[in-house]
């Protein structure tokens, strides 16, 4: 019995060696495909051009994703990390200076990172019929909903609409000022812009006892 479970442990560690190597190629092609579309523009970047920076093969790129597009749309959860990433690194005091962290750090991601990826990417999330554009499973939406419901429950935002329909209003509200600011090619300051935002949903929102801001 011993050796088997030895034998099957060998297995599972195998396995999981093989899940992480997968994992390791998947971002870097996500990577490759991202820098090169940043220097070039989506159109002229091609599967051949990703795989060649990734230094990984087609037949990996087609194991991972059905196209270019699919690519896009997975690397667009990125911004998941970057704002995960923004919210372990800086120092808030409550629950509303964490929101206003995940919607400064969504634009600030937007403006340094995407450029004109940005328009490309809601393009081919309408091209590809995704069920939920902004899919509420994301940690994006995840970390709204929890920072929200905290707000309400210490009384910074009213209860009036439960946590879920706020924390929905907010990311589809924020949503639509990135998806404006690629409409008009990027020609206003997305980080004043959702800052600004952000004080108005807020009044929109708060308690009638809690501070302005």
């Amino acid at each position: 019995m011993s050796n088997f479970l030895k034998e099957e442990g060998i297995g599972v560690e195998y396995l999981e060696k093989k899940r992480a190597q997968g994992q390791a190629t998947e971002q870097k092609l996500i990577d490759a495909a991202l820098t090169l579309m940043r220097q070039r523009g989506y159109d002229a970047v091609s599967i051949r051009d990703i795989c060649r920076q990734a230094g990984a093969t087609t037949g990996a790129f087609y194991h991972h994703f059905r196209s270019k597009e699919e690519m896009l749309e997975r690397g667009g959860r990125q911004l998941d990390l970057y704002i995960q990433g923004q919210l372990e690194s800086r120092s808030f005091y409550s629950s509303l200076s964490a929101l206003r962290i995940i919607f400064t750090a969504y634009a600030e991601y937007m403006e340094q990172n995407q450029g004109e990826l940005t328009a490309r990417y809601y393009q081919n999330m309408l091209a590809i019929s995704a069920a939920r554009p902004f899919d509420e499973g994301r940690t994006v939406y995840q970390m709204v909903r929890f920072y929200v419901a905290q707000a309400q429950q210490k009384g910074i935002l009213a209860d009036s609409y439960s946590a879920e329909e706020v924390s929905s209003f907010c990311v589809r509200h924020f949503r639509g000022i990135v998806v404006d600011w690629a409409l008009h090619n990027y020609n206003f300051s997305l980080m004043e812009t959702m800052e600004r935002e952000f004080n108005m949903v807020y009044r929109c929102f708060k308690s009638r006892r809690a501070p302005m801001i």
